[in-house]
């Protein structure tokens, strides 16, 4: 029988100027093949997203008393997300084949990133983890809209899946919420009326997953089908505007995206 196991992190800070630095760390079996995945992905203002990668198997992030940790010898970096909210947990899908159980460990986080000798990334981050038992293309899938918004008061996250079977989860500063409407320009939720507006968007990437988040895994065409290889995710950063009846707009910046199945 096919064995299929991904462990996955995302964190990601985004700094007062707009930088945006964004962790990706996996640990992935297919049947008896480990692979080790690591990845930073870095966007400034006035220059395109640049990324680094390492298939070497290196420390997955650390989780204890609140405070996230990592650190990678390779790259000279270190990161951290303090937590200042309620952690959420989902089991997102399950079946026979197996599950997906989502981790939002730092819904809103002080974060610090510092890569090399450069200018570290200060300002409020996110951190997820999640477990995949079942490999993607058995998911009950075929768009995946996804994306988180934090500043100083408020924090936001949601997940919108689309296809044989709909899934919807939304949380808004530590409480499941309902949203009768999510798009890639706003999210509305429903009975507390308020409204996320996404604005002025910047890609930070684009294009089908073979292309891009997997190119350096070698021998592709070998370990996934072209129903992953061809999977198309745009991500965005965009400054938001929470709005609600009655109280001041709340004003932050998001990192979202969609990710579409062939």
């Amino acid at each position: 029988m096919f064995a299929f196991d991904l462990s996955k992190w995302y964190a990601d800070c985004v700094s007062e100027q707009g930088e945006v630095a964004i962790l990706y760390y996996a640990e992935l079996r297919l049947s008896i093949l480990p692979i080790h995945y690591e990845s930073l992905l870095l966007k400034d203002r006035c220059s395109p997203s640049r990324v680094l990668y390492s298939l070497q198997r290196h420390s997955a992030p650390s989780f204890e008393g609140g405070c996230i940790e990592w650190q990678s010898p390779k790259w000279q970096a270190r990161g951290s997300w303090n937590h200042l909210g309620s952690a959420h947990h989902e089991l997102l899908f399950e079946s026979d084949f197996g599950s997906l159980e989502w981790n939002c460990l730092a819904p809103r986080a002080a974060s610090t990133m510092q890569i090399g000798s450069g200018n570290p990334f200060q300002g409020w981050g996110y951190a997820e983890h999640i477990h995949l038992s079942v490999p993607p293309w058995r998911l009950p899938i075929r768009r995946l809209r996804w994306g988180r918004f934090v500043n100083a008061t408020d924090a936001l996250v949601w997940i919108d899946w689309t296809g044989p079977s709909n899934r919807r989860i939304v949380y808004l500063n530590g409480s499941l919420a309902s949203a009768k409407n999510i798009n890639d320009n706003e999210i509305v939720l429903a009975p507390v009326k308020a409204t996320l507006h996404l604005e002025q968007k910047q890609v930070i990437r684009d294009g089908k997953l073979g292309t891009t988040a997997l190119s350096v895994v070698p021998k592709l065409n070998h370990l996934f089908p072209d129903s992953v290889l061809n999977m198309h995710e745009c991500k965005w950063l965009s400054t938001a505007v929470l709005r609600r009846p009655g109280r001041p707009d709340s004003t932050g910046m998001a990192i979202h995206e969609v990710v579409e199945w062939p």
